[in-house]
């Protein structure tokens, strides 16, 4: 069977640009989440989230393609192309990379609101003539997938994933079955989101997923499985890896980080819909399913990456999932949801994840939850809190994504022997 390994990181987020400066933030537990000040947040019920403020469009692409698309297709394709010179890749036949054996694999959640928002101003104060017209191309979630095949010459298979908040993790699980199934030897596979405009935050508050109680102290407004967590802080931001047929990466001498081991997604099918099944019951036949794609026992799992909404019901059930598939050990496996220091990026959240897992298997020490100070009761697992966690023995990891209706999709991520941290 062929083997999915990573030779690529790319990110782009609220903690700075790129793969360092994410593992830094995430290291030290310590949240950059902030008052809202890319437009007047005082009408919403939540003005924090996460900003990626360092990311100047202008200074990583050329003019043209930032008047013609949206910010997160901006954020998609500065982080592909850090994601490739990190892997040391380009796509031609010369270098051994043929276009048509390049996969692209986007996972998104909101589209391009801020560019449609300010088309949509033009059309009701100017009329139709001044709207722009790229209006119909920018905003939509496949953007960026389009954008990085032409930008790049891509042939390959092509696909976007709106799958809620587990978008991400669905481009990785299918990008990986496009290279199991011969399809492609190199995918490109990630997820980007820029929900910071009036409307899209509007649409994620009508969800009813974003914490109303943590304006006053935006840093420490997203708790993920503390006593006081009320809801989700948003992230914005672009993660994206290069995922290479094992012996395609080691003809070309690829550096590889690790190995997308095992996966496998499942639906709740619960009503009403814009929750979960209360027990955590298909979320956890999910995961025992990605152990056994990866070949893998439950005590062979060294460390959690959670979900980690923060909103109480979905951190409810993923203890109980997790207290079903690891037993006894559920109070020894550490847990983690670092997500909690830059904001819940959606789409990119998934794929931020086992980037980090991969930095902290290299590293062998789990970066901290943010603002997890006293765990919900209950809430009896092993949560890494305060402080990085050594761990002697790390090399394999659940990394956990769920979206709203019961959509989880989990993944088993294993370190490389190889592995450069």
């Amino acid at each position: 069977m062929k083997k999915v390994v990573i030779t690529g990181i790319g990110c782009i987020t609220p903690a700075g640009i790129g793969m360092d400066e994410l593992w830094k933030r995430a290291r030290s537990g310590e949240a950059c989440t902030q008052t809202i000040d890319r437009f007047d947040p005082a009408r919403y019920q939540c003005q924090v989230a996460g900003q990626a403020n360092t990311f100047d469009a202008q200074q990583e692409l050329p003019a043209r393609t930032v008047k013609r698309t949206d910010r997160f297709t901006h954020l998609a394709l500065a982080t592909v192309n850090q994601a490739l010179a990190d892997a040391r890749l380009s796509v031609d036949a010369e270098n051994g990379v043929r276009p048509e054996r390049v996969a692209v694999m986007v996972g998104n959640v909101l589209g391009g609101w801020e560019f449609a928002e300010r088309e949509l101003r033009e059309l009701w104060r100017d009329g139709a003539r001044e709207v722009s017209p790229y209006q119909a191309t920018a905003w939509f979630p496949a953007a960026p997938q389009g954008n990085i095949c032409i930008n790049l010459g891509i042939k390959g298979p092509a696909r976007t994933f709106v799958s809620d908040r587990a978008s991400g993790a669905y481009a990785l699980i299918h990008g990986a079955d496009v290279i199991r199934r011969g399809q492609a030897d190199v995918v490109i596979a990630g997820g980007t989101e820029a929900p910071l405009s009036p409307y899209a935050w509007l649409c994620c508050q009508t969800a009813g997923y974003l914490t109303r109680h943590g304006n006053k102290q935006p840093g420490a407004a997203y708790r993920p499985f503390e006593r006081k967590h009320t809801g989700t802080v948003l992230g914005e931001g672009s993660s994206f890896l290069i995922l290479e047929e094992l012996e395609h990466a080691q003809r070309r001498g690829a550096t590889i980080y690790g190995e997308l081991k095992g996966w496998a997604v499942g639906s709740d099918g619960y009503i009403p819909l814009y929750t979960v099944e209360p027990h955590g019951y298909i979320l956890a036949k999910t995961i025992q399913k990605s152990l056994r794609h990866a070949d893998l026992e439950a005590g062979q799992v060294d460390a959690i990456f959670a979900h980690g909404s923060g909103i109480p019901v979905e951190d409810m059930t993923e203890v109980y999932a997790f207290k079903d598939t690891f037993g006894a050990r559920s109070q020894d496996v550490p847990v983690t949801a670092p997500k909690s220091a830059i904001g819940h990026m959606l789409g990119a959240a998934a794929p931020a994840d086992v980037a980090l897992a991969l930095r902290a298997m290299a590293k062998k020490e789990l970066p901290p939850t943010a603002n997890l100070d006293q765990p919900a009761p209950g809430f009896d697992l092993n949560f890494v809190r305060g402080n990085a966690q050594k761990l002697e023995s790390f090399q394999n990891t659940l990394v956990v994504s769920r979206g709203f209706g019961g959509v989880n999709a989990c993944m088993v991520v294993s370190a490389w022997p190889t592995t450069v941290a």
